[in-house]
């Protein structure tokens, strides 16, 4: 009898009829999957993986948790009502739109493991607390400082520096009275802080870096006054106020930089040794190849030329060590690691694919470790006493990512990480041991302690399933175009479609280099995953689409957008359209597009230099490359009184004229990085052509118009826009 009824509630069960999405669920933090672990670090003696997770059945509740290194075991290591105050969530530590898109774009660590691995150093709103693992306990260090950011602790654990003020400071360990160490810093010349640009472009994190021996600090001072302003207006109360950002338009004045280096001792504060560089137009990276040179890369204008140098700390000299010219432009990585005996790992990609190599201390190839038609990611580490180079590639799965390691000779290439989709891995210290975060486009996965040698892997976290939702199945596919490149296709459609029912056809853009639509991941956020799961189960087919420049497969490919930064995309998207409307039920009548930021200028241009979509929503949108910063600018498409002709080509502004199609422009107000001007300038200029188009604004808004709010209100006008016109 127990059987029968065991059986009987497995069939009822079974038969459960399942959850349809609701936009509501989709937006609200922290997502249909439940939280996830962040922030993750190793303490310095390889004992313990740690993280941040809000509690399931409260996210308003965070802890910072441990994870023994050998036994898997986890524990709390700082409770949440410690946590609250020594290190808030975002959304809690600032009320400042703008610095709260920066925490979260920049992935800004709010803690920081201790030397002595007892010890967790916090920053709480521009406050630093060093914590007490045993004690249980924090102080606060530097007291009397505010506004403190990215502090460190030299290498010899004596100190924690910060930037405050604009400038370096020291604070002792142990306790005891601040130091500072650089002076005449301002909000337009920083020491050792970072300015905008240099952050969204190149990827730049920190404005200083410690000497190995603790002895001196190399820092970079950033001069902004050559650079014009760009009007942000926020809202505030009932008058608002007007916010002016540093901002270089394509072929402005950029930032002057230069690198100094400091002795950490108070006793020769303000004594700054300015390396002699020349006079290079970026200075994208600096590191130290040992305790008495700095390594510092630069770039020309163009970004095509790519030179490796290495000063002499005390005298300022500077040698060139390596010299690299692409034909097109060069992409800047932190894949450079010196090694004891002078030699340096790096990644390059001279021969059209990021592959790594092994220079002599004379900087000539000694090897080449890796090779093929795939891409190496990024070098996650180089143990030097073992012999070994951990890296991420996509060499097992083209739209994944996977650790490896191989010998300083390019010998026994192991694959480390198992099983499909994208893994993004922690290395302890010792390499003995990662954090393996993973997850595929249909399973949302999790985070898995993995030793190496014995090959244990203990689970830490899983997210929630999504089983109880019906969900549409990833399709998957490739195509070539007539002229021979590689279009990527990720279809969702509704389940059970009518015999010759045809359906309205959305395509999702970006069509810009490194920022592929399509990865082997389960996006199950606020993003744009769940909502096109939405939108198919109310009868569209939605296509992500990858063009030849966008999916991944390397720079040989990407360089087909240069100077020609639009219309590559847009052949291929047209191309994917076509490929597409075959399917017996696509409606090739009703298609449309949309985008975010690059995705953004994609639609813009689909509709204003094509007559195949019949809507397209633009959100955040570039709209002229005129209108957008220096660097990225100018890497693709040259400075504009160089190429006219090319900027004049890829406008959408200038282009108003022949819009096609209805166009949805939306834009946060506070946008600092792609600012609201490139959607007034549009659509000024679509008024001034007698176009009809729509327009929204999120007033105070940045570029990710962040907020369960503002998320949902977004999705349902998009939902809408759609809905009308397709």
């Amino acid at each position: 009898m127990k059987l029968l009824a065991l059986a009987l509630l497995s069939v009822a069960l079974s038969a459960a009829p399942m959850k349809t999405l609701k936009l509501e669920e989709i937006v609200r933090e922290p997502g249909l999957t439940g939280p996830a672990p962040s922030q993750l670090a190793w303490s310095p003696d390889n004992s313990t993986l740690s993280y941040i997770l809000q509690e399931a059945d409260d996210p308003e509740r965070r802890n910072l948790w441990g994870v023994d290194a050998k036994t898997g075991e986890r524990r709390i290591l700082v409770s949440h009502d410690q946590l609250t105050r020594l290190a808030p969530a975002v959304d809690k530590a600032t009320t400042d739109e703008r610095e709260r898109e920066r925490l979260r774009r920049y992935s800004v660590a709010s803690y920081l493991w201790a030397p002595d691995s007892t010890h967790i150093l916090f920053v709480s709103s521009g406050q630093l607390y060093l914590y007490d693992l045993a004690a249980e306990r924090a102080r606060a260090v530097a007291p009397e400082q505010t506004g403190v950011s990215d502090p460190k602790f030299s290498p010899d654990a004596r100190w924690i520096s910060f930037v405050h003020q604009h400038d370096l400071w020291l604070a002792p360990t142990s306790g005891g009275d601040v130091q500072r160490l650089t002076y005449g810093g301002t909000a337009d010349v920083m020491h050792g802080g970072l300015d905008w640009i240099y952050p969204e472009e190149f990827g730049l994190r920190s404005g200083y870096v410690w000497s190995p021996d603790s002895r001196h600090i190399a820092f970079y001072e950033i001069d902004q006054r050559p650079v014009p302003e760009q009007p942000i207006k926020t809202v505030s109360g009932w008058r608002g106020s007007l916010d002016m950002q540093r901002y270089p338009y394509a072929g402005d004045p950029n930032p002057k930089v230069r690198i100094g280096v400091v002795a950490a001792r108070p006793s020769k504060a303000g004594e700054t040794v300015w390396l002699e560089l020349g006079e290079p137009e970026y200075i994208p990276r600096i590191g130290w190849a040992d305790g008495e040179r700095v390594a510092v890369q630069t770039l020309d204008r163009s970004q095509r030329d790519w030179r490796l140098l290495l000063a002499d700390s005390f005298t300022g000299k500077a040698k060139s060590f390596i010299t690299e010219k692409d034909p097109h432009w060069t992409n800047i990585t932190d894949d450079t690691f010196f090694l004891d005996d002078g030699s340096l790992i790096r990644t390059t990609e001279k021969s059209g694919l990021r592959h790594i190599e092994r220079r002599d201390a004379r900087g000539r190839i000694a090897a080449e470790l890796t090779s093929g038609e795939w891409e190496v990611q990024s070098v996650a580490g180089v143990d030097e006493k073992a012999g070994w180079v951990y890296y991420l590639s996509n060499e097992a799965n083209p739209i994944g990512s996977d650790l490896f390691r191989v010998k300083l000779d390019g010998s026994e290439k192991q694959r480390l990480t198992s099983g499909a989709g994208t893994h993004a891995v922690k290395l302890s210290p010792d390499y003995k041991a990662f954090g393996d975060e993973f997850s595929t486009l249909t399973d949302p996965g999790g985070l898995d302690l993995v030793r190496l040698g014995g090959e244990r892997r203990f689970q830490v976290h899983r997210a929630q399933s999504v089983a109880e939702y019906e969900l549409a199945e990833p399709e998957l596919s490739m195509f070539e175009t007539p002229d021979g490149a590689t279009i990527r296709l990720h279809v969702l459609k509704p389940k059970n479609i009518e015999p010759g029912k045809k359906l309205p056809l959305l395509l999702y853009v970006y069509g810009g280099p490194h920022a592929p639509t399509i990865r082997d991941s389960f996006d199950a956020g606020r993003s744009r995953g769940m909502f096109h799961q939405y939108l198919a189960r109310k009868g569209y087919v939605v296509a992500q689409v990858d063009d030849r420049a966008s999916s991944l497969r390397g720079h040989k490919y990407e360089s087909a957008l240069e100077r020609d930064y639009g219309p590559v995309a847009l052949r291929d998207h047209e191309a994917a359209v076509e490929h597409l409307s075959k399917l017996p039920y696509v409606d090739p009548e009703r298609v449309g597009i949309w985008g975010w930021s690059g995705g953004g200028f994609s639609t813009c241009f689909a509709l204003t230099h094509s007559k195949m979509f019949k809507a397209g929503a633009a959100v955040a949108s570039v709209t002229d490359w005129r209108l957008y910063d220096s660097i990225y600018t100018e890497r693709y498409m040259g400075l504009p009184e160089e190429e006219p002709e090319a900027y004049e080509r890829t406008s959408c502004v200038e282009a108003a004229g022949d819009l096609s199609g209805r166009l949805l422009l939306v834009h946060g107000t506070a946008d600092d990085n792609v600012h609201v001007e490139n959607t007034m300038k549009m659509a000024e200029a679509l008024i001034e052509a007698g176009k009809e188009y729509d327009l929204h604004l999120y007033p105070g808004k940045t570029h990710g118009i962040a907020g369960d709010k503002a998320r949902l209100h977004l999705y349902r006008l998009l939902e809408e826009f759609f809905g009308r016109w397709l």
